[in-house]
């Protein structure tokens, strides 16, 4: 039993099969909750462990690496590829002979019998075959990729798959047939997704075909292959194995990175929007900043480069990472990621911004309303603001952003400037190029505004972007998850009220309580907007987003605008404005 005073909690064991927060190793990683004991006494009594069982198995090149936050450790080793399920098991003996050592609980068998048990299932998980395809791979710079089910060759029009069960012999491959394509990751807390649709249609414009993943489907060109959360490794694979895929743009979101490491190595650009409190708290990562570092892991898997001080435009075209210079937590991380850089901004005066490019750096910022790309000494003027529909003409900022990313990653990707204007002057806000991020209706000859903000960072730019904008009359419909705290709802409806509503209303979300009850969400909305100053009559409850959406259109009137944040009955809702509207 442990003691009293001392907690070893095992909280999540599984394998890591890229580069990753800790290492550019695949390998296996634990996060435990520690307390009531020095974390690092602990971790110093893991690695004794997971050492002296490394060794014992005889993987005699492979490293511990340990990371260390708020309220415990994140403990990992590197391990061979075709052996990670046994690598988890070697992770878990190594953290269980420490809690015991600590604890001092008696070991239930011996170190040495575990380690024979640890063989035995190394000895059915292992696939030299399949070691030497990779070793083979690698030796020759062609690009493959694995799983538990194939393993595949090449990209999109080249690769060619086996099952791992009936892998090719190493002579009869002819390895020249196999090619690499234009890849790209795209992360960040807010603006993945639109970021990752406006590449598509710039990709498209180009004359390429488009594969593209993100946290709501895989695409290639016009074609959905599948609805639902494919910013992991297995979409990236799902996506470089179809032969349609010309260019790749992969959204990698934090969980995919934390749960399994990078999907694919030597990217030809990286694009981390921004940095925002979000969904803190789980993997070990509680803070802005950490939360910043898992997402500039996207850079470890960037074409080998190191930095050319004042000679970055010399090498322009690969391996280069997009940052936004307006983001504090990026511009502060940035000096710690060793690669090229291009930097984004809405203000060219911008200081990060204006140093980079006295070097000669790549970048990319609004001067006099033109989104304007320069490098060197050469500098381009891609478009107006007011020519990109999901800019509302200027009013929201965070598309003007979206949009200055997008062209700085196609210029990475060296895609000509004609072909990025034509593809944002076409990109529009509506449920088709961006469904749910700040769709744009007009309704009953009023404005309606509908986005699905889910954090404090998105829903600060919704309110900004409708506060910016001119109206008779402001209506704002809220609702929020159980599961948030009290304050984290407080603060949502907070920085919604930014828009400065003349009236609101609160819905319930009934299938998302989670263990709250009915009423108690939509007064928390109530008592803050009556807080702020808003007079209880022009504060409405829904039971539902769809009853308090249809609410606000039998309200409006010409010239009123209105945003709708829909967490639930989206489809339902936008038939709703459809039936009443035309949109843009």
């Amino acid at each position: 039993m442990l003691k009293e005073n001392i907690t070893l909690s095992l909280d999540d064991n599984r394998r890591l099969t890229g580069r990753n927060l800790l290492s550019d190793q695949p390998g296996a990683i634990i996060d435990a909750f520690v307390s009531g004991i020095d974390k690092i006494t602990v971790v110093n009594v893991w690695s004794k462990y997971a050492q002296q069982l490394l060794n014992a198995v005889n993987w005699l090149e492979d490293k511990t690496f340990s990371r260390i936050f708020e309220d415990g450790i994140s403990i990992a080793i590197s391990a061979p590829l075709d052996a990670l399920y046994a690598a988890c098991d070697l992770n878990e003996l190594a953290w269980q002979l420490t809690c015991n050592e600590l604890t001092q609980t008696p070991n239930e068998e011996s170190i040495s019998a575990a380690i024979s048990r640890l063989n035995q299932v190394i000895a059915e998980e292992v696939n030299p075959e399949l070691l030497e395809l990779i070793k083979q791979s690698t030796s020759k710079n062609i690009v493959y990729l694995v799983d538990d089910d194939e393993f595949s060759l090449g990209y999109g029009t080249t690769a060619q798959s086996w099952p791992i069960s009936a892998l090719p012999e190493v002579s009869t491959i002819n390895w020249s047939q196999y090619k690499s394509i234009p890849l790209a990751y795209v992360t960040g807390t807010n603006g993945k997704s639109t970021s990752v649709r406006i590449m598509s249609q710039i990709i498209k414009q180009a004359g390429k075909c488009c594969g593209v993943t993100s946290t709501d489907f895989i695409r290639v060109g016009d074609n959905i292959i599948d609805h639902g959360d494919y910013s992991g490794p297995g979409g990236a694979r799902m996506l470089l194995r179809h032969p349609d895929t010309e260019t790749a743009i992969l959204e990698v979101a934090r969980g995919g990175i934390l749960r399994r490491g990078l999907p694919i190595d030597n990217v030809d650009a990286a694009l981390i929007t921004n940095i925002a409190e979000d969904h803190l708290g789980q993997y070990g990562i509680n803070t802005v900043s950490a939360l910043a570092q898992a997402k500039a892991v996207v850079a470890k898997g960037l074409l080998p480069n190191l930095e050319d001080k004042g000679q970055e435009h010399n090498r322009q075209d690969k391996g280069r990472l997009v940052l936004n210079a307006d983001d504090e937590n990026l511009v502060v991380l940035a000096p710690e990621i060793p690669v090229t850089k291009s930097w984004f901004s809405l203000h060219e005066d911008n200081a990060t911004l204006q140093q980079h490019k006295q070097k000669g750096g790549a970048v990319c910022f609004v001067r006099e309303q033109h989104l304007v790309y320069s490098v060197g000494n050469e500098e381009s003027v891609i478009i107006a603001v007011n020519d990109i529909p999901m800019t509302l003409n200027g009013a929201a900022l965070h598309n003007i952003q979206n949009a200055l990313g997008a062209i700085a990653l196609a210029k990475c990707l060296n895609v000509e400037n004609e072909a990025i204007k034509i593809a944002l002057s076409n990109f529009a806000s509506n449920v088709e190029d961006n469904p749910g991020r700040g769709n744009h209706f007009t309704v009953k000859s009023a404005e309606v505004i509908m986005d699905f903000a889910h954090n404090v960072h998105s829903m600060e730019a919704m309110a900004v972007t409708t506060a910016n904008m001119k109206a008779q009359r402001k209506f704002l419909m809220l609702s929020h998850a159980g599961d948030r705290t009290d304050n984290e709802i407080i603060n949502m409806t907070k920085t919604a009220l930014k828009m400065k509503p003349d009236f609101i209303v609160a819905a319930e979300l009934v299938p998302y309580l989670r263990g709250r009850t009915l009423g108690e969400i939509p007064q928390l909305i109530v008592d803050t907007a009556l807080a702020y100053g808003m007079k209880r009559s022009d504060i409405y409850i829904a039971d539902s987003p769809f009853k308090g959406a249809n609410y606000i259109v039998e309200q409006l009137r010409e010239k009123d605008l209105a945003l709708l944040m829909v967490l639930s009955e989206r489809e339902e809702i936008i038939e709703l404005l459809l039936d009443k509207a035309f949109f843009r």
